[in-house]
């Protein structure tokens, strides 16, 4: 399938919001017994950019993991790194009781460079749409450096926040830009905004209202990025001075102090 970077972005939604993220968090939530760093040679990162944005082959969590989980047992430096690695745990049935505390670990990392990559397909449909030739560069050697994805030489790196206190707090590192995602209970916001006892309804407020602007929960619970977010990036992306001042505004403003 040849790249076609407004339809891509569309169809990246659609498989965002198959997947059937309450069934996983059910599943998954107490599975936490593989949660050491790994070593080289079984990090995911490669195998996930390789098929979610390179190759573009939107493979549900199951099928991608098997697929990973294959190539980790069939190349000589991952099968023994895999060896090595498994020598800390007690496996009393072969792959069965370490591969289901792996997958639980691979998930939480799939779903995280998920979010990532839903930052490159948008901006890259809005540089498409407005033809604007920037160069986008994501791949694991960049996240390994703290560097989510780079836009010509302006490196950005996306910060989960679930509470209003948390996107006050964001700052910039020195040479990347922070991008704030809000993954808010929208619910809870909703229920302290009709509650007696809270006093600081307005802040509430201004935050659900910068959620809606910035963001939308798909049906699934998804949060993705809205165009609002990144095309005032995109206009600006020669002077990153006025960059780092739109994404503070956006983060005060998803404080509910904008």
């Amino acid at each position: 399938m040849s790249k076609d970077p407004i339809r891509d972005h569309n169809r990246y939604h659609k498989f965002l919001e198959s997947v059937p993220l309450t069934k996983f968090r059910e599943e998954l939530k107490d599975v936490k017994w593989v949660e050491q760093d790994l070593p080289k040679g079984m990090l995911p990162l490669e195998s996930i950019f390789r098929h979610y944005w390179f190759e573009r082959r939107l493979l549900d969590f199951d099928k991608w993991f098997e697929d990973f989980w294959e190539e980790l047992n069939t190349k000589p430096e991952s099968k023994e790194a895999l060896k090595q690695f498994k020598k800390y745990f007690f496996d009393k049935d072969g792959n069965g009781w370490f591969k289901k505390g792996f997958r639980a670990r691979m998930y939480r990392t799939w779903v995280s460079v998920l979010t990532q990559l839903d930052f490159c397909y948008l901006f890259e449909s809005i540089c498409n749409r407005d033809n604007k030739k920037l160069e986008l560069v994501c791949n694991a050697e960049l996240d390994a450096k703290g560097i989510d994805t780079m836009v010509n030489n302006i490196g950005f790196q996306i910060v989960k926040i679930s509470q209003r206190k948390e996107a006050r707090t964001v700052r910039n590192k020195k040479n990347v830009i922070t991008i704030s995602y809000a993954v808010f209970n929208i619910e809870e916001f909703q229920q302290r905004l009709t509650s007696p006892r809270v006093k600081d309804k307005t802040g509430y407020q201004k935050a659900l209202n910068s959620f809606n602007k910035y963001f939308i929960r798909l049906n699934n619970g998804f949060i993705v990025f809205k165009e609002d977010y990144f095309k005032p990036i995109v206009d600006n992306i020669d002077n990153s001075e006025k960059i780092r001042e739109l994404v503070n505004k956006i983060s005060l403003e998803l404080a509910g102090e904008g």
